[in-house]
Formats: structure tokens, C-alpha cells, sequence
């Protein structure tokens, strides 16, 4: 299984890193849905389900906030507290410890910035999101997310200066 779980995180990384380095909202969504759900499936394997559970429902989020996006209509403040209700009560149910508030509240932060029309806030959390998961990674023992988390930082940053040269 931690082989398994390993491959899926090296999936999900490519999908994520390269959702970054789109320009538009709606593509960056896309591709992050589809990181989702393979780490959705690495942290179900690792038995890490507050993780899991967090990615589970930024697939949902992230599929519908595209959706909108892609047709130019804007994401109703309906929508942002719905995910963020989501989050909490599934993160309640499967809250394993301190550690766990790690996921819980960067896929508030996604959450937010996602909802947001400006991608620049997107960039940014993904920076600083990745940095906090470096040690959540480590300590779950998904390694393969770690060479994940760096290769975001990386990305975020070279995608703020490609995007944001302002």
C-alpha cells in the first residue's frame, strides 16, 4: 500500500505543479481537481483520512469553482461558506489529533483564495501552503508529496514572476 500510495502522491504532484503554471483560473482549478483526487486516494491509503477528506472535498470545489469560472460567472458567497461548513464538519468527524488541524486549515485558506477572482491569491497560499505541508507530509510519510511540496514552491514562485510582474 505505501508503494501505491507513493505513486499516486508522484501523479497528483504533476497535476498540481502543473496547475500552477496556467494563466487562467478556471485551468488552474481543473488541474488541481484532478491532483486532488490522487492525493485523496495517497492519504486514504496512508490511512490519514482528515487529509483525505480535506482533498475530497477541494475535488468538489475545485470542480465547481472551475466550472463557474470557465463560463465567466461568478462563484455566489453561497458557495464559499457551504465548502468552508463542509470543511469544518469534515474535519470534525475525522479529526485524529493536533496534526490534523494542519489540512484542515490550509483547505480553508485554498478554499478562500480559490473562491477569490484574483489568481495572484491563489499563488500565494499555494506557496505558503506547501511549505506547511512539507512537515505534514513528513510526518504522515508521504514522501513522494515532499519532493511534491518543493516542486510547488517552485512553481508558485516562478508563476508569480511569469504572471504577476506588475
Amino acid at each position: 500500500m505505501i508503494i501505491i500510495s507513493q505513486i499516486a502522491g508522484a501523479i497528483a504532484l504533476i497535476f498540481w505543479v502543473t496547475s500552477i503554471q496556467h494563466k487562467k483560473q478556471d485551468t488552474i482549478l481543473f488541474y488541481q481537481a484532478l491532483a486532488n483526487a490522487f492525493y485523496t486516494l495517497q492519504y486514504c491509503l496512508l490511512g490519514v483520512f482528515t487529509a483525505a477528506s480535506m482533498n475530497f472535498s477541494s475535488v468538489l470545489r475545485c470542480s465547481l469553482f472551475s466550472y463557474k469560472r470557465k463560463n465567466n460567472q461568478d462563484i455566489p458567497v453561497f458557495w464559499l461558506i457551504f465548502f468552508m461548513l463542509l470543511i469544518i464538519i469534515l474535519g470534525f468527524v475525522t479529526y485524529d489529533g493536533i496534526i490534523s488541524l494542519i489540512p484542515i486549515i490550509i483547505t480553508l485558506f485554498y478554499t478562500l483564495s480559490s473562491w477569490l477572482k484574483e489568481s495572484k491569491w491563489l499563488r500565494i497560499v499555494f506557496i505558503i501552503a506547501a511549505i506547511i505541508w512539507i512537515y505534514y507530509n513528513f510526518t504522515v510519510h508521504a514522501y513522494i508529496s515532499i519532493v511534491g511540496n518543493l516542486l510547488e514552491i517552485l512553481s508558485g514562485i516562478i508563476s508569480l514572476i511569469r504572471f504577476e510582474k506588475k
